[in-house]
């Protein structure tokens, strides 16, 4: 199997009725969708998966212990060889043709591809950042909504760290990225994001970004270290191109 979506939800029929709806077509293509459910009613997940007609899709239920546990429990059974970790309330973006994203994914050499995000009540999906901006992961551009990772990958960095409440992608993509791992980066938009959610909920915002600082202290010192390793390369490149300079001007003719 290709991908597998893997769709979180907690106490939402309404945000899960519109992420099943609109995976719908990615099914019909062959792609496994797994739903964790932390609802304390049951009901209100299986309600959602009947009003949005998605038989097919594996229905898993636990009692609510975060975020990176339910990621973990989905990718625990998913079968494909990438994972898409759609939470519950996002939605496929309508643009996204199915079959332009399988070909991408059986075709590509990377680790991870990254698409843009549309967030709710914006006209468009968000740019994806200059290139100076990528790397080092100074800031979380990458959003998970819109990141399709190889299976692998994620279970070879030890997946999602229970310690972390919302900002357990920020430290997954620390762990599971450096200079050396291919990424896909298209500026095409794969998901609506859901605002309503944990990371930009207001009540829950100042927390978001608390945590997000307590990844950042965490893998400071990569962050210097790639830093550096980005400055010694551009240095020993002016050095070598002041080399050729130099060896190229003295043996020209006057």
């Amino acid at each position: 199997m290709l991908l597998s979506i893997v769709t979180i939800t907690k106490d939402d029929s309404a945000g899960l009725k519109r992420t099943l709806l609109s995976t719908l077509r990615l099914r019909e293509a062959g792609v496994e969708q797994i739903v964790v459910d932390g609802s304390a009613d049951p009901s209100l997940a299986r309600t959602a998966m009947e009003q949005a007609e998605a038989a097919g899709v594996t229905l898993l239920h636990q009692p609510p212990a975060g975020i990176s546990l339910a990621f973990n429990t989905g990718l625990a059974v998913a079968r494909g060889r990438w994972v898409w970790f759609l939470n519950g309330g996002d939605a496929v973006h309508a643009t996204l043709e199915p079959g332009w994203l399988l070909t991408l994914l059986e075709a590509t050499t990377s680790e991870v591809v990254v698409g843009s995000l549309q967030f709710d009540g914006e006209t468009s999906p968000r740019s994806q950042p200059a290139l100076p901006y990528l790397w080092p992961l100074v800031a979380c551009w990458i959003g998970h909504p819109a990141a399709l990772v190889r299976r692998d990958r994620v279970l070879a960095r030890g997946a999602f760290k229970t310690r972390w409440k919302i900002a357990m992608d920020y430290d997954f993509w620390f762990r599971a990225l450096d200079r050396r791992v291919p990424v896909d980066i298209v500026s095409v938009p794969f998901a609506h994001f859901d605002v309503t959610g944990v990371s930009e909920n207001p009540l829950t915002r100042g927390f978001a970004r608390k945590e997000a600082a307590a990844v950042v202290l965490r893998h400071s010192l990569s962050l210097v270290c790639e830093s550096g390793w980005i400055f010694l390369r551009v240095v020993k490149r002016v050095v070598i191109a002041l080399g050729q300079w130099i060896r190229w001007s003295a043996g020209k003719s006057p």
